[in-house]
This record gives C-alpha cells, structure tokens and sequence, in this order.
C-alpha cells in the first residue's frame, strides 16, 4: 500500500478576510470534541475528508478500519474532520436500528479527538422520511455552512425530501438551491470556499447508474450545481457515494471523491477502489492534498497507556511513504520531584544506526490521577520507520 502526495496552487479571489454570517449554521457533530478552535493562523490550518463508512448490509456490523481511520486521524489532530456521507447502512432499518448504527459511528467519530462536520448520504435516510429526525437529533442539520479562519465551508444535502413528500437521492432541491446561490454570495470574499456533499458531481460511472458520470440522477441536475459552483469561485468540492478515491479539476473547481470509509469498494485498486481518508493542508491559496490508507500509523505504549510512571515512552511508527506529522501524543507520567523538570527525548533505529528523532512537548497539564500530568506532544514521523519517544525528569537548569 502506498500514501500519495498531491500539490494543487490555486489563484486567489480578490476580497477581503471578513466573512459574512450564514443564514443556516453547520455545527459539528454533538461530541466531546465538539468545540471548535480558532486557528493561529487563519490562513494557515489542516482538516480532513473522509466518509463512506457504512456497512456491507442490513443488521451487519461497521466495517472495522472505520474505528482505524478515527484513531489514526486523533494522532494526527487536524483543525476539524469533514465526512462525506453514508455514516450508517439505514436500509432496512427501524428508527431503533438506526440509533444503534449512530452509537456506533459516533463511537468512533469520538477518537477523533476534533471536530466532525457531517454531511448526510442516501443510507442515512434509505428513502424513509421516518429516519431524517434520527439524523437531526443524532448528528445534526441537514445543511448548512460555517466559517474556519479566513476560509467559508458549505454542506448540501443531497437525498432532500421532494414536494409530494418522497425523497429522492441524487438532486438538491429548490430551497436548498436558492439558499446556497445567497450563501455563495454573501461570502464571496472568502479567501478559499469549500463544498462537500454525499453524490458527487463529476466522476467515474457509478455502479447503479453507468450511463452517465455523476451520482447525480442526471448531467442536466449535475451541470447546474457545476455553474453554481464555477460563477462563485468554489475551491473544491469533497464528495462520496462512490466508493473510490478520485480528483479532477473542472472549470478552475476541484473536485474529489473520498468515499473509501470501509464501504464495499466500488473499483480496483489502480482504478481508485482502495480504503482510504485525505488530510488538506490549507496555506494562504494554496492547497496541499494527502491521500492516506490506513493501518500504516500506530502509537503503542510498551508500558501501559495509564501507568503514570515517573519515566514513559511511545513507540510512533509511520509506514507510509512519506513523512507524518503526529501533532497529538498523550503522556500520562508521574509529576516530577521537586526540583525537576520533564524533558522530552526522540530517537529512531534502524540497521543499528541511532538518529535523533523530532518531537516536542505542547502542553502539560494536570493530569486525571493525583500527582499526575498529561502532556501532549507532536512529532513528524520519518517515512518507513519507527521513532522512540521518552518523556520523564531531569534536573532543571540553574
């Protein structure tokens, strides 16, 4: 398995960095880790794309890599993670099974460690509008945006409810249009604006429908949401429903699928049909694109993840292809004596030759247990090895 690296310079829209208020505010999924941070740099942060996640069929489990990709994403600890749809398998279910299938996602979400902005799939509903207060109450607005830093972000539901009261997956209907044409408008001076939604707009055939390339029930549906899209200066636009990864640019709009969240996959490999989630590095117009499988990230604790001894060590080892940043390890240590200070140590081996590794310490805290702390630290994983990380007390300088 390999991880790939894609660079994309945009060209900047002219305006200024106020962003105007949503008419219909986005907030994240109701975790823990819900609380979103203002960035140090509002032209400068990471947030990931992933989704897809659902299961093989009705009363069958979650695919287990879902719970992987969380964990990997909570070492990794970007600004917010998007989903891309497709959170539960719905089809099928009662109103009790879909509730079980959320404790379930939002288990998961909850390793994460960030916050989850979801847009909702077809599965979630599965046509059944008995289903839709399910995801209201379990995850939240069917729509909406937010801002984060000097950039907008906009989620659209795809499967809406019709006017004779079916639902219909593959469209957006006509409020939701017009909302999003004055949304786009009034934040048109953000420096980036980003899209995400369940069916995609450009892409291979999917599987149900091989006449045409979008998820979309038809290129007329697809080609008006495009011009939408291009007149406002869209940056990109993250997307799922088919279960592959694929990129392409369109009239100056990238647009992906992410949709390789354990899902049964749609292609293969070298067609895009792989498990996988993106991490987006955003720097001033500039977008920098990771493409991450997962099971090549891992954090072990040789001495128990609650020991709190006086001396703690994690072993980080990355083998992706590329260099990792790893910017959320816990230590759990004793407090040092008096006197004393903890200090960091980073080293890595291979062939029987040491380097030093490159880890510092965040923050220290209080830690849960009496005389306790807990200290976060981030590191950037060499590719292809394993770093060794100690933390405990050393004499503090005069």
């Amino acid at each position: 398995m390999k991880s790939f690296l894609v660079t994309l310079a945009l060209l900047a829209i002219p305006g200024t960095a106020a962003l105007a208020s949503t008419t219909q505010l986005l907030a994240p999924m109701p975790t823990a880790s819900a609380a979103v941070t203002t960035p140090a740099d509002p032209d400068h942060f990471t947030f990931v794309v992933g989704g897809d996640n659902r299961s093989t069929g009705h009363g069958y489990p979650m695919p287990p890599v879902w719970e992987v990709i969380c964990r990997e994403i909570g070492w990794l600890h970007p600004a917010f993670m998007l989903t891309t749809g497709d959170a539960i398998q719905g089809y099928g279910d009662t109103v009790a099974e879909a509730n079980t299938e959320y404790d379930v996602f939002l288990r998961d979400i909850s390793l994460t460690g960030v916050p989850v902005f979801c847009t909702p799939g077809n599965h979630e509903f599965s046509l059944d509008k008995a289903l839709l207060p399910v995801y209201t109450k379990r995850i939240g607005a069917l729509y909406g945006s937010f801002d984060y830093g000097n950039s907008h972000f906009v989620s659209l539901n795809t499967t809406p409810v019709a006017a004779d009261g079916t639902m219909k997956g593959g469209t957006i209907d006509e409020a939701q249009m017009t909302w999003l044409v004055s949304d786009l408008e009034a934040n048109k001076d953000a420096k980036n604006t980003f899209v995400f939604m369940h069916h995609y707009v450009f892409g291979p055939p999917d599987p149900d429908t091989p006449e045409i390339d979008t998820g979309f029930v038809s290129t007329e549906v697809r080609n008006r949401i495009h011009s939408v899209l291009v007149k406002y200066g869209v940056r990109a636009v993250f997307c799922g429903h088919n279960h592959i990864y694929w990129h392409q640019a369109k009239d100056g709009v990238d647009y992906y699928i992410s949709g390789g969240g354990g899902a049964p996959l749609d292609a293969s490999p070298e067609k895009g049909g792989y498990l996988h989630y993106l991490t987006i590095e955003v720097s001033g117009t500039k977008l920098t694109t990771q493409i991450l499988q997962p099971g090549h990230l891992e954090v072990s604790v040789p001495g128990g993840e609650n020991a709190a001894a006086p001396t703690e060590r994690l072993l980080v080892t990355n083998t992706n292809d590329l260099p990792i940043t790893f910017s959320h390890l816990v230590f759990h240590v004793a407090a040092p004596p008096t006197g004393q200070k903890l200090m960091l140590t980073a080293s890595i081996q291979y062939k029987s030759k040491i380097k030093p590794g490159d880890a510092r310490i965040l923050s220290q805290t209080p830690g849960a247990a009496p005389g306790t702390v807990d200290v976060i630290v981030s590191t950037v994983a060499k590719k292809a090895r394993t770093e060794e990380i100690t933390l405990g007390p050393a004499l503090a300088k005069p």
